[in-house]
């Protein structure tokens, strides 16, 4: 009867240690996956950042970019801003009728090399005013003005 018990304990720690392994293999594929989302997340967060600073600063500086002229239906794109971090933004305005402007800015986080690793666009409805002489000032609408798409 002993015999016939003979070199299990091998095959016992074998797959025991076996076990271990890919236990811990798992635990390393789930952190590394934790990982990457959370970097990801951030690139998200830094384009769409970038996307709201265009924003601001466009209709922060409406009249020195001579977008009043605008006849309705056509757009005009501005240039691409670099911002600090590897994020920027390029925005284009459209003018919709007489008194309504479509602000769209796209905001990218770039790599290294100037792959894009995130992109969030951000669009602003705004309505023109007469209340800055020798220009065209403009104001956000009230009622749900910002559009973001993912």
């Amino acid at each position: 009867m002993i015999a016939e018990k003979r070199g299990m304990a091998l095959p016992l720690a074998l797959l025991a240690l076996v076990v271990i392994a890919a236990l811990v293999a798992g635990g390393f594929a789930a952190a590394l996956l934790e990982q990457r989302i959370g970097r990801s997340a951030l690139y998200v967060v830094q384009a769409a950042g970038a996307a709201e600073a265009g924003v601001a600063a466009v209709v922060g500086a409406w009249n020195d970019h001579g977008l009043g002229p605008l006849a309705p239906g056509d757009s005009a794109g501005l240039p691409t801003v670099r911002l600090p971090g590897r994020a920027a933004y390029s925005p284009t305005v459209s003018r919709l009728n007489s008194e309504l402007f479509l602000l769209r800015v796209a905001g990218v986080r770039n790599d290294a090399g100037g792959g894009v690793l995130a992109r969030r666009e951000v669009g602003l409805l705004v309505r023109a005013g007469s209340g800055v002489p020798g220009g065209l000032a403009v104001q956000p609408l009230r009622d749900r003005p910002w559009v973001v798409s993912p």
